[in-house]
């Protein structure tokens, strides 16, 4: 995996676009913004949009400046392709550990292998900042409860938002020695 924080090249249109945060062969992330959101619109998959619904959200537009005003956010996609998916983190206060979500367009459906080495991708990704991460992924869903296992994300228990069903997961980071009460790490002398 590169690292990448390139400046944005001279005459681009929208300095964002031209961002490669990680690079990895041909795809990489770049921030989320509005210029983005078009396409999302046009290409989300089904599922995606019922997520969002199940989350109280109306408007898919909505949803999408939400996400850019609450989250750390990104795009994953291919040099002159079309967008993957569109994840980040949530943060909140009296969270342990960020919430992470993933928006999927219907391009990751077509070829899964994309979207299996994109997740992975992200996940090494915050794994540079975070020492773990959590996730609430709709219990109906089976195909995203095995990703986020296969991710390394744990079940840990199940919870209700607005008559929905989710399991939660939490994933440590394995580069670092953590344990889930600070009281409970070992006394060193």
């Amino acid at each position: 995996m590169m690292i990448s924080l390139s400046k944005c090249s001279r005459g681009s249109r929208n300095c964002m676009d031209d961002i490669k945060v990680v690079t990895r062969g041909n795809y990489y992330l770049t921030p989320f913004n509005q210029d983005h959101i078009p396409e999302v619109l046009n290409t989300l998959t089904k599922e995606s949009r019922y997520d969002l619904k199940c989350l109280g959200y109306t408007d898919v537009s909505e949803a999408m400046d939400s996400v850019i005003d609450e989250s750390e956010c990104y795009v994953a996609k291919s040099n002159n392709g079309p967008i993957i998916c569109i994840s980040g983190l949530f943060f909140a206060e009296d969270w342990e550990s960020p919430q992470m979500f993933a928006l999927f367009t219907n391009h990751a459906k077509k070829n899964f292998h994309v979207m299996a080495r994109g997740s992975k991708m992200v996940v090494d990704f915050f794994d540079l900042s975070y020492p773990s991460m959590s996730m609430s992924i709709l219990d109906e869903f089976s195909i995203m409860l095995n990703w986020a296992a296969w991710l390394g994300f744990e079940p840990v228990g199940f919870s209700q938002h607005l008559n929905n069903n989710y399991v939660e997961f939490v994933r440590c980071n394995p580069k670092e020695k953590n344990v889930s009460h600070k009281l409970s790490r070992p006394v060193m002398h």
